[in-house]
């Protein structure tokens, strides 16, 4: 089992990468999170991230994936809020479908970093009725 700190460095990676986006879509989008695409955009990029650094499914993963929502969230019980939202709601296509394009995104920008990651404010951009 990877410590504590090795868990926030790995989350801190997915952290960085949605803030980035956070930070590039306008501010009224800012508090989106809540969205269900949104919540399993932020699943799937944590989730790339726990498949990168090869952590199980399981504890190792959940945690890392734990230790992301509370990071971005900067608060824990927003964090475990995110996290019990998104692990109930892995059926949802919605939520999936965000899952999906999350993981997409931070598979495509680890093979080539000079990419900006797109996949939320592209999200934002094409479905007014999103916020």
């Amino acid at each position: 089992m990877p410590t504590l700190k090795r868990l926030e460095e790995l989350a801190g990676v997915g952290r960085d990468f949605i803030g980035l986006q956070f930070r590039l879509t306008p501010d009224e989008l800012m508090h989106s999170i809540d969205q269900l695409w949104v919540l399993g955009y932020c699943f799937g990029v944590l989730d790339a991230v726990r498949q990168k650094a090869q952590l199980g499914d399981a504890v190792e993963g959940l945690s890392l994936v734990a230790v992301g929502f509370f990071l971005l969230m900067s608060d824990e019980t927003k964090g475990a809020d995110m996290m019990r939202q998104a692990l109930n709601r892995q059926e949802d296509p919605g939520f999936a479908h965000g899952s999906l394009r999350g993981e997409g995104d931070m598979f495509a920008w680890l093979a080539d970093t000079t990419q900006s990651p797109r996949g939320l404010s592209e999200h934002f951009s094409r479905s007014p009725s999103a916020h």
